[in-house]
């Protein structure tokens, strides 16, 4: 069983693309379960046709700690896809990586992905590691493979660089840094600074998503590009990226070699000298 951790600064479209590749995933036959770890819970309700009130785990579980909660939380999504959410406490209470820490114990406790006959679980999961619940997916060894969704402004790139600390911190629970995906978010987009980074965190760009106006037509119709423009560039890159990852083998993966913050700033100065 594959199992892909998704990761990545927010707002550069990191849902877009974990959504789009469990689509493509789907599309080809293979069983996925889709797990969201946001607080804000966005993720899953793309794949899920109609008025669907998408239950998380922290919903199900304060109401009954104790519930068998699997029945409540699945929801079926277009092609198969079952989908579900790990949720979060109200905007400024609580701990946001809260949901995610208690999504990953669940599925431990439950067994759901031995169990359920998944071909591939897609984690998405927000923003940097700056705490141990966003980390969970890592720390707990239920994801495999790790993929960084960039762009080139700074902040992307810091974040990826703290996350890909984060993979090596974890490397004894075998999680790989399978690669970065950098998504263009505008057509100025300077690849060579991604490039640069890739090399210098020991990595390499697995795919790079071009622009396309109908990706955000798509999202309005909570669809993802590979339905929406299923001959578009971007849905062609998905599938190429999905079948990539699937190619990997963990063990032929080095480990990354992530930059201190000064080093990255640094990194940072040198490419606008």
């Amino acid at each position: 069983m594959e199992k892909i951790a998704i990761y990545g600064k927010g707002g550069i479209g990191k849902s877009f693309i974990a959504t789009s590749l469990s689509v493509s995933y789907a599309m080809s036959g293979r069983k996925v379960l889709h797990v969201g770890c946001d607080p804000k819970h966005d993720s899953a309700i793309r794949l899920i046709d109609g008025q669907v009130e998408v239950r998380t785990v922290l919903d199900v579980l304060g109401d009954d700690p104790t519930a068998n909660a699997t029945a409540q939380i699945l929801n079926r999504g277009r092609h198969g896809i079952d989908a579900c959410e790990a949720g979060g406490p109200e905007a400024g209470l609580g701990c946001g990586g809260r949901g995610v820490a208690r999504m990953i114990e669940y599925l431990d406790e439950t067994r759901l992905l031995e169990t359920g006959g998944y071909d591939v679980a897609i984690f998405d999961v927000l923003g940097d590691v700056v705490c141990g619940g966003f980390a969970a997916p890592l720390r707990e060894g239920f994801a495999r493979k790790v993929l960084i969704v960039v762009t080139d402004q700074p902040m992307a790139l810091f974040a990826a660089n703290n996350i890909s600390r984060a993979v090596l911190a974890y490397q004894r629970n075998h999680v790989v840094l399978a690669g970065l995906v950098l998504n263009q978010v505008d057509t100025g987009t300077d690849r060579g600074i991604i490039d640069r980074f890739a090399a210098r965190i020991g990595t390499r760009t697995l795919a790079s998503l071009q622009h396309d106006t109908r990706i955000m037509d798509g999202e309005r119709q909570q669809r993802t590009i590979v339905e929406h423009a299923p001959d578009s560039v971007p849905a062609h890159a998905i599938a190429e990226l999905g079948n990539t990852v699937m190619a990997i083998r963990p063990d032929d993966v080095p480990l990354p070699t992530p930059m201190t913050d000064q080093e990255f700033f640094a990194f940072l100065r040198e490419g606008n000298g």
